[in-house]
């Protein structure tokens, strides 16, 4: 399934990378992609991905990222 989410706070390709790192390193994540310009990630993921777990650790690291 693919999931989207929105993410505040990121100024550069340095973020986006980060904010990328963070969700493929969840299991069940599968494919990532970040966008700066659209402030969102949209990933793909099976029904063992802890979506909530995701969100919660970009904003842990300092963003703000929530599901659409």
């Amino acid at each position: 399934m693919e999931k989207r989410l929105s993410v505040e706070g990121m100024t550069c390709q340095n973020c986006v990378k980060r904010v990328k790192k963070i969700i493929e390193k969840h299991g069940g994540v599968s494919e990532a992609e970040v966008s700066l310009e659209q402030k969102e990630a949209v990933f793909t993921c099976d029904d063992t991905a802890d979506v909530t777990g995701i969100v919660k650790a970009i904003n842990d690291f300092g963003f703000t990222a929530a599901e659409k």
